[in-house]
């Protein structure tokens, strides 16, 4: 299964010839999906078909097959009616209730998370009225259903140079914040990535104090602080459980784009590696701890058994297998925690969990910094 998805991700990729953040300037495409357990890339696209794109999916890579959806809206259409969405909720519009926005996959219009009255008034807002208030102001059908407003997912204790993603962070203050992301090369600069939202100035530590380096860059609306490292990182993740002791950890190759049905893992220090994660947006936005975050990805659980991330995760890597063994390739920043909160497993200290993670794409942040992943 692996190997088909990647393949079909290679496909899809080819077919946009993009990356994942400028899917939006492709003409006429409208989103995509991909099966890995039947092998089946779904395309959705809007008018005519270049020749290019029917000539990839006419001659697929061997053990997948490929199609094409006609779609009513086209990808940049839906980004820019999702954006005046976000800006009516961040304006403080009346009746501006949602806490995230994105696209349909398959290009139809537009989906809104709003949070649910827990008050028992008889005049809270319902589904079909918030999804008709929204379709109003963007311009597009949209649907609505009620999920827990995301959560900024704020050890693996004690990281050394070469650091390693997925290690725990004490952020400028010396307040235990989150965890930390991959490791870059910004020119010749070492630097580590992790959640904007934990500090964007300021010297970060591990979480036994050795001194890690200072925040040299940020972008808020990714929520992305670039430290550069006293040292270099080491191009590894920690992966298995939050307190194994043996430093367990796995190589990064590079960096991949996500799509709509694949796999994918996420490592952080409160509660360690969680797996099986489905993608099931792209393009989202959504309102963090009072601030608007666009184009994140969003994966949920596939196991009711286990969690997709927890609070004092925040910044970790995600990523993906390429080859079913032990390198992966890196996929995102650990951004929030949403959907429902779900029962922790043992975790580094008591927190919140939440059955649906959200993330940053890699591919924006190593546009918008410059970098390398190391």
């Amino acid at each position: 299964m692996l190997s088909r998805q990647t393949a079909l991700e290679q496909l899809a990729d080819a077919v946009t010839g993009v990356p994942e953040h400028r899917r939006a300037t492709v003409p006429g495409y409208a989103g995509h999906t991909i099966d890995p357990e039947r092998g089946i890339l779904t395309l959705f696209w809007h008018g005519d078909v270049p020749e290019r794109v029917s000539g990839l999916l006419e001659h697929p890579p061997a053990g997948v097959t490929a199609r094409v959806r006609q779609a009513p809206y086209t990808l940049r259409h839906l980004r820019e009616a999702r954006d005046r969405l976000v800006a009516a909720a961040a304006h403080g519009e009346a009746d501006a209730v949602w806490n995230g926005a994105g696209p349909a996959a398959d290009g139809t219009g537009l989906n809104v998370t709003y949070t649910p009255d827990t008050t028992g008034r008889h005049r809270a807002p319902t589904s079909e009225r918030i999804a008709a208030h929204a379709a109003e102001i963007a311009g597009v059908p949209v649907t609505a259903a009620p999920a827990a407003t995301p959560a900024a997912t704020a050890t693996r204790r004690s990281d050394a140079s070469p650091w390693s993603a997925g290690a725990e962070l004490t952020a400028p203050g010396n307040a235990f914040c989150g965890s930390s992301g991959f490791g870059a090369w910004r020119d010749r600069t070492p630097v580590l990535l992790t959640a904007a939202h934990c500090g964007t100035s300021g010297t970060y530590k591990t979480g036994t104090g050795t001194t890690i380096g200072t925040a040299a860059d940020s972008d808020t609306g990714l929520d992305i602080t670039v430290i550069n490292t006293n040292g270099t990182p080491s191009g590894r993740f920690y992966d298995g459980t939050w307190d194994n002791a043996s430093g367990y950890s796995k190589r990064v190759i590079g960096a991949g784009h996500n799509s709509v049905g694949g796999l994918v893992c996420g490592s952080g220090a409160m509660s360690g590696v969680h797996c099986d994660l489905k993608v099931t947006k792209t393009e989202y936005a959504a309102s963090v701890e009072g601030t608007w975050h666009k184009d994140m990805d969003v994966a949920e659980r596939t196991d009711s058994g286990t969690i997709a991330v927890a609070q004092g995760d925040s910044g970790g890597p995600t990523f993906a297998s390429i080859n079913g063994g032990e390198d992966m390739q890196a996929r995102g920043i650990i951004v929030a925690g949403g959907g429902q909160k779900v029962v922790c497993s043992p975790t580094a200290a008591r927190t919140t969990c939440y059955d649906t993670v959200l993330y940053t794409p890699i591919s924006p942040i190593i546009d918008k910094f410059g970098l390398s992943i190391a």
